[in-house]
C-alpha cells in the first residue's frame, strides 16, 4: 500500500523517460460530476489518462484511506486483517471497473 514518490515513466509514443511529479498531474471535467486525471509527456505532449473519478470513486477512495489506517493498526496489534483486506480489494477493483467504463466513454 506504499506509494512511489516521483516514479520514472517512459512515454509509449516517443520513449522519453521522465519523472512523474505530482505537478504534472492535471484534472479536467469531462461530464457533470466526472473528472479525468492525466499527464502529458514533456517531450511529445502525448496525453496519458491516469484515472476517472466520480462521486462513488471519491467515496471509495476516502473509505480506502481510512481502511489503510485500520489495516496498519491491526498489523501493529498482530490481528487478522483478512476481512478488511477483502473489502479494500473489492473497492479497489470496483474503482478500476468504473474508471474503465469512463475510459470507454471519454477516451483513454
Amino acid at each position: 500500500m506504499a506509494t512511489v514518490k516521483n516514479p520514472i515513466v517512459t512515454c509509449d509514443k516517443c520513449n522519453k523517460d521522465f519523472k512523474l511529479k505530482q505537478s504534472r498531474l492535471k484534472i479536467e471535467i469531462v461530464a457533470e460530476g466526472i473528472e479525468r486525471t492525466y499527464f502529458k509527456c514533456p517531450k511529445c505532449k502525448h496525453k496519458f489518462i491516469v484515472m476517472y473519478k466520480d462521486k462513488e470513486i471519491k467515496e471509495n477512495l476516502k473509505e480506502m484511506d481510512s481502511m489503510k489506517i485500520q489495516i496498519q493498526k491491526l498489523i501493529n496489534e498482530k490481528k487478522d486483517i483478512k476481512k478488511l483486506m477483502k473489502r479494500y480489494e473489492e473497492l479497489y477493483y470496483r474503482n478500476l471497473d468504473i474508471s474503465e467504463n469512463y475510459k470507454s466513454l471519454y477516451g483513454r
